[in-house]
This record gives C-alpha cells, structure tokens and sequence, in this order.
C-alpha cells in the first residue's frame, strides 16, 4: 500500500500516517518510509481509536482540499489520484471521484467490478435512495475507494457511528456523501483490493438487529442533511420500510422455530 502511494504521479500529495498505538512492527515500517519520504506525515496515538476513530481524526488533520482513504492491503495505480484530481476539477459540482476496482479473494479469485448507476444519477435524492436501497448486485462502497472534497468531511463532521458503533459505518458516510453532490466515475481499473482472511469488514458479526440499527443512523444523517422535503421523506420512509420488513421477518422466524 505504502509502495504504491510514494509512487502517485500527482506531486502534492501528502501521506498521512495514523498509527493507532500499534502493537506490531507498524511504527518501524512507517517510520522508515518516513525517513525516506518527506511527503508522508505520522499522527501517533497515546491509545487505539479503532479505524473510524482513526479515519476521522485523519480527516481533521489532512491538510489537502481532497482527500482519499489508503485502506489497508489495497493498492492504487500510479495515476490513482491524478486521475480522480482531473475528474472532480472538471465537473465543480461533484464531491466525489472513483474508478472501477479489482477484488481479490482470499483465496485467490479476481473479480472486475464497478459501479456505473451512481455516476448516471444527478438527482441528490435517487443518489441516496439508490444507497438506501443497498441492492446485492449493487456496489455502493466501491466509490468508498475514491477521491472526495474536503468540504464533505467540513460538512458531514466525519464518519457516523450508528447503535452498534463501527458496524458498516461506511455505508452511511456514503450515504451522507451522496447528498452533498454528484459521483464522477472514472472507467479504468485504478484501485486493487485485496481480502485477508483477517480483513474487519468480511468478519463482522452481521445481524438483523445491527442492520436495523444502521438504518436508524441512515434516518437521522439524512434528516439532519440539506435534502428537500420530499427527498428526505421519500428515502426516510423507505428505510423505515425495511425496519419494519426486518422486525416482521424476525418475528415470523421467532414463532416458526417455537413451533
């Protein structure tokens, strides 16, 4: 990851290193990228944040007026940011900028993915529905992986935690994102993600109860957010429509199995 964000053809980008009272070898290998980079810039934490925590207080501290997530594991091409910089500086009402992505299983299996129906949509609010929605076939969190405004951060206040704390957090940060402007795709293959057996986001302990709970969260961010009336109504309603589908669903599971 490291290697291939020292590599980025862009010229001012800053590395911004949070070690979050690691307990492993970490401080060694980013110090010595340090030492060997004067672009990259370390915060060092006197305890854990977690990785929202973590991201946030990154975010706080960035001194760019855009801003990517270097996820662990994942690497970026050499044209990664210059690409996505052009692409937000040619269309000023976007927020946000990503491209098509590579996944790579633990086990080995690549597969090319992308997310063409956000960049098509230049409605706040069928962008936000389209989020709500979290279709299977539907990759909302590959623009997760792109460039973003620091503005978005200014705006939003940062990645929301819903009941459950960190539980797919992700979702409704790109929720709020898509309410603040529009989501530019870039059609190349720039971000490589890779999935350790290990990796937090294919280990979560994922029940019915936590997705309601981000749902809720989905509510207020979005009541709290500068979408119209009918825009916060139309994508409130829906989400709670499916607390209410999932509540039932929990419900009828509950008797069958008394029965």
């Amino acid at each position: 990851t490291l290697d291939s964000l020292v590599a980025q053809s862009w010229p001012r980008l800053e590395i911004l290193i949070g070690d979050d009272f690691s307990t492993d070898g970490t401080p060694e290998i980013i110090h010595e990228y340090a030492a060997r980079y004067e672009n990259i810039r370390i915060l060092e934490r006197e305890e854990n944040l977690g990785w929202l925590g973590n991201c946030n207080d990154l975010m706080k501290n960035a001194l760019g007026e855009m801003m990517f997530f270097a996820f662990h594991d994942d690497v970026v091409a050499p044209d990664y940011v210059s690409l996505l910089v052009k692409a937000l500086q040619d269309d000023p009402n976007a927020i946000l900028a990503y491209s098509d992505l590579e996944l790579v299983e633990p086990d080995g299996t690549k597969q090319f993915l992308k997310c063409e129906e956000l960049s098509e949509v230049k409605s706040a609010t069928m962008r936000g529905f389209l989020i709500a929605r979290r279709r299977s076939d539907f990759h909302w969190w590959i623009p997760n992986r792109g460039l973003f405004r620091k503005k978005a951060f200014e705006i939003i206040g940062g990645i929301p935690k819903s009941q459950y704390g960190e539980f797919s957090a992700d979702w409704t940060w790109m929720l709020d994102m898509s309410l603040l402007g529009s989501f530019v795709r870039v059609p190349q293959t720039l971000c490589f993600k890779r999935y350790q057996k290990s990796s937090l986001s294919i280990n979560w302990n994922r029940t019915p109860e936590k997705y309601r709970g981000l749902a809720r969260a989905g509510i207020s961010e979005v009541m709290k957010s500068d979408l119209n009336p009918l825009g916060k109504h139309l994508i409130c309603n829906y989400l709670r429509y499916r607390i209410f589908r999932s509540k039932l669903k929990s419900l009828l599971m509950g008797l069958l199995k008394g029965n």
